[in-house]
């Protein structure tokens, strides 16, 4: 049974955590923008939320987490480093690619379908139990998406950078269900850690391997900074707040990140939301939440 500290505190973990996945949505699209390379942004993005959080967990541990680190049994290594790759590696790589032609708020909601992979996943390979209404929401997520992506009610092609987006979530809906098993063996703090460094590591290499890493010294923009920090913050407090108010609770406040993105991203950036647009993402965003309940 949850204590009220507890509770108070998982709700702060939460919220900041919701705050800043609203945030990074917009500095991701401008600093991506801003760049000829996503390749270099992205790996760059990956290295300061390595550094933010190796910071944050020296404060954590009081110290270097050695004794931490041992306790971790071999075989967990393979997860964390496989969880690296698809949540910090490849899902990063393939939404700053995403962004260069589609929009802050469409790069949001896409953790409403990671979130219904997830529990979708987990109902194939972990047997948890999912309702026939949760089917139904799910069809109705995938069908909404469809119409914020190509902003009316008609049969387009849904856009090259969305198409780059939803392959990422995908990546990250697969990576949810082997942190679902290592988060009960291993720190969350270290889990966040060792996920944006096995994410950079593979990126570093990725880079090294297409077009040579000099330009990786080069900082892209400022922007860089900013999206390392809140990714950072967004990992580590959306562990923090799982294992306080459990993962229904606190993903159900994140559902509100989009609404806050797309109004960010209307006075900050001027981008026009038609009508359905808008409505269609509110109607991802409910049903996203009666997903999660319905799942519970």
């Amino acid at each position: 049974m949850t204590s009220d500290k507890d509770y108070r505190s998982g709700l702060f973990f939460a919220l900041v955590t919701g705050l800043c996945f609203s945030i990074v949505g917009i500095v991701d699209k401008v600093g991506s923008t801003q760049t000829n390379n996503p390749f270099i942004f992205s790996t760059q993005s990956l290295l300061f939320s390595l550094l933010f959080s190796f910071i944050f967990s020296l404060f954590y541990f009081k110290g270097l987490p050695i004794k931490e680190i041992k306790k971790i049994p071999f075989l967990t290594w393979g997860l964390v480093i496989l969880i690296g790759i698809l949540a910090s590696g490849l899902a990063i790589l393939l939404r700053f690619i995403g962004l260069k032609e589609s929009t802050g708020t469409f790069a949001t909601l896409s953790q409403i379908i990671t979130t219904s992979v997830t529990v979708i996943l987990a109902w194939i390979f972990l047997k948890e139990r999912l309702s026939k209404i949760a089917w139904v929401f799910f069809i109705i997520i995938v069908i909404s998406m469809y119409f914020v992506s190509v902003g009316k009610l008609a049969f387009l092609d849904i856009k090259q950078g969305d198409k780059f987006i939803l392959l990422g979530a995908l990546f990250i809906g697969i990576a949810n269900i082997f942190s679902k098993k290592a988060v009960h063996i291993i720190n969350p703090i270290l889990l966040s850690l060792g996920r944006f460094l096995f994410g950079f590591i593979f990126l570093l290499l990725i880079i090294s391997f297409f077009i040579g890493n000099k330009d990786i010294l080069k900082l892209s923009n400022y922007w860089v900074i900013l999206s390392g920090l809140l990714w950072s913050v967004n990992v580590i407090g959306f562990n923090l707040a799982i294992k306080r108010i459990g993962v229904t609770f606190t993903t159900s406040l994140l559902m509100m990140g989009p609404v806050i993105t797309m109004i960010l991203e209307y006075l900050l950036l001027g981008y026009q939301f038609t009508l359905v647009q808008i409505i269609a993402a509110m109607v991802v965003i409910v049903s996203g939440i009666a997903i999660i309940l319905t799942k519970d």
